[in-house]
């Protein structure tokens, strides 16, 4: 997980707590467009990655000049991939509508606000593309000012304009465009001040652009993509429930996207030490690596796990002052609460296992998980006819999830008996 993948997350809670601050509506609108969203995050991660790593590389030969021209390349493909994209959001509109059964009196509100946020994402590609080549090229404090004030001044916008000045919803695709116009004035100077933008110099077309983002980014983006489809799926399942289900489960899969955080993270650290033995041939130490990582996040969602059990009415009552919104997202945090001590232990296995050469089975893994999740969901749904039931079926997932544990452990004796690190060659994320 990457440094802009956390300060995207971290401003997604923030704008979700304030509008659970304009209201019950607009908080229900903004729980819809959450899936469509992990959408538009997948394909940023691919074009990021894809960059950042071409941007290394150039380093590594000493061609400055070469981090633009394929930054440029990446964003000329990303000029067609906007029209398809914001064209196939548009206008599968109505049909997100029927699917996730929005109330009659919510779906032009909803409509009109998955227009102006898809037309709003796409200018956020910008900004990316300057923080990926200043991180990939080594200037990690200069991409980290990009991110951090692109951050700052979407949060910002949307509390003065959203809640302070009762703009609402549609302060966030506001806010969208105009933090995507101040992150890459910031970029250019940093790009200028590096030396890597020298103005007047020809950057040509890269024919790797094209088969850079399919072997570098779109992998890595993959986990991205699977969480657009079980969110959409989730929602599916919960939306006959009502409108403070929706917006409960909503505000609390929002936190959660917060809480596993630290399982990635240190699976990302723990790959990238098991990436360094293996470059260095130190195969044999791999068992004791895995095992070191997964200790310490053990340890840490020992933590986690009990302090959401506790806190979970707090934090429920920190992300929407509603009362039946906030019942709904404390009533899924208490039932899935103390399971995340085995999820964060699933998380890390799997990040390990995307970053060591075994991505496309990391994102089966996942698919399965989720589409056994929603499945089972659908049945104690019509059995059941409470959201309860669906979120156990999510705590029994994470519990039995912990079989990927087995699968990490045996990929990596693999790895050790065959002292190949051609098998770890995966995409850095």
């Amino acid at each position: 997980m990457t440094l802009a993948e956390v300060v995207d997350l971290l401003v997604v809670v923030g704008v979700v707590a304030l509008m659970g601050r304009m209201g019950d509506e607009a908080l229900y609108v903004r729980s819809l467009y959450m899936p469509i969203g992990f959408l538009f995050i997948a394909v940023f991660t691919a074009f990021e990655i894809a960059n950042q790593v071409s941007a290394a590389v150039s380093r590594g030969r000493g061609r400055p000049q070469d981090v633009l021209a394929m930054a440029f390349s990446l964003l000329r493909i990303w000029a067609v991939v906007a029209v398809v994209l914001f064209g196939s959001l548009v206008l599968a509109g109505p049909v997100f509508a029927d699917v996730l059964d929005v109330a009659p009196e919510s779906q032009a509100d909803f409509r009109s606000f998955l227009f102006w946020m898809s037309l709003a994402e796409l200018s956020h590609i910008a900004p990316v593309l300057c923080a990926s080549s200043l991180r990939g090229y080594g200037h990690a404090r200069a991409a980290a000012a990009v991110t951090l004030c692109d951050a700052a001044v979407h949060f910002g916008i949307v509390a003065v304009l959203g809640l302070g000045a009762g703009m609402g919803v549609l302060s966030v695709p506001l806010a969208g465009v105009l933090s995507s116009v101040v992150g890459v004035t910031i970029g250019l100077v940093c790009l200028r001040r590096t030396g890597l933008w020298v103005p007047r110099t020809p950057r040509p077309w890269q024919p790797s652009a094209f088969s850079q983002l399919g072997r570098v980014g779109v992998p890595v983006a993959g986990t991205h993509v699977v969480l657009f489809g079980a969110n959409m799926g989730l929602l599916w399942v919960l939306s006959p429930f009502g409108p403070d289900v929706v917006s409960g489960y909503s505000t609390a899969a929002t936190l959660q996207g917060l809480i596993i955080m630290p399982g990635i993270m240190f699976g990302s650290a723990t790959a990238i030490i098991m990436n360094q033995q293996m470059g260095a041939g130190r195969f044999d130490v791999l068992g004791r690596t895995l095992r070191s990582g997964l200790e310490l996040v053990l340890g840490i969602y020992l933590v986690v796990a009990l302090a959401v059990w506790f806190g979970g009415d707090l934090l429920a009552g920190l992300m929407t002052p509603s009362p039946e919104i906030a019942a709904q997202t404390a009533n899924y945090l208490h039932i899935v609460a103390l399971t995340y001590l085995l999820q964060g232990l699933v998380l890390a296995s799997l990040t390990i296992l995307e970053q060591t050469g075994a991505g496309p089975l990391a994102v089966t893994l996942n698919v399965i998980y989720y589409a056994a999740v929603i499945w089972v969901g659908v049945l104690v749904t019509a059995a059941f006819q409470q959201p309860e039931a669906v979120y156990r079926v999510v705590a029994v997932s994470n519990l039995l999830g912990v079989s990927v544990l087995i699968v990490v452990i045996v990929f990596i004796r693999r790895l050790r008996r065959s002292g190949s690190p051609l098998m770890a060659s995966g995409s850095p994320g």
